[in-house]
């Protein structure tokens, strides 16, 4: 029993540990990049599905701020040309990934041009 019990703690330590390695990972400013894109099109689509340009602005405005973070890691990797370059490299490799969102957020804004709220969530 004492074996079973010490391997299952041996297994248990070495899985918490993994877990823990794979969090204590700083992202890649490709990873920054992504999760800065996939911020904006979270923005968009709440926009894109209110039924009002007013419901639009508050919903786009909390979307935002639930990913605040992911907009100012993605800012911050603009100052420095390095990790901007390997963001660079990302976006061009998967442009699939990110075709279309320009048209949608340009859409959104014509719809919605009178809307200082909406306006606001694209500066």
């Amino acid at each position: 029993m004492f074996k079973a019990v010490r391997w299952f703690a041996t297994v248990w330590l070495l899985a918490a540990l993994s877990v823990t390695a794979c969090k204590d990972r700083a992202p890649s400013p490709a990873d920054i990049a992504d999760r800065g894109w996939r911020a904006h099109e979270i923005v968009i689509a709440a926009g894109e599905h209110a039924k009002s340009c007013a419901e639009a602005g508050v919903v786009m405005q909390k979307a935002f701020v639930e990913n605040r973070q992911a907009f100012v890691d993605a800012v911050a990797i603009d100052r420095d040309k390095d990790r901007l370059a390997e963001a660079a490299e990302l976006i061009a490799a998967h442009p699939d990934r990110y075709d279309g969102l320009e048209v949608r957020m340009e859409a959104l804004s014509s719809r919605c041009a009178d809307d200082a709220t909406v306006q606001a969530a694209f500066r």
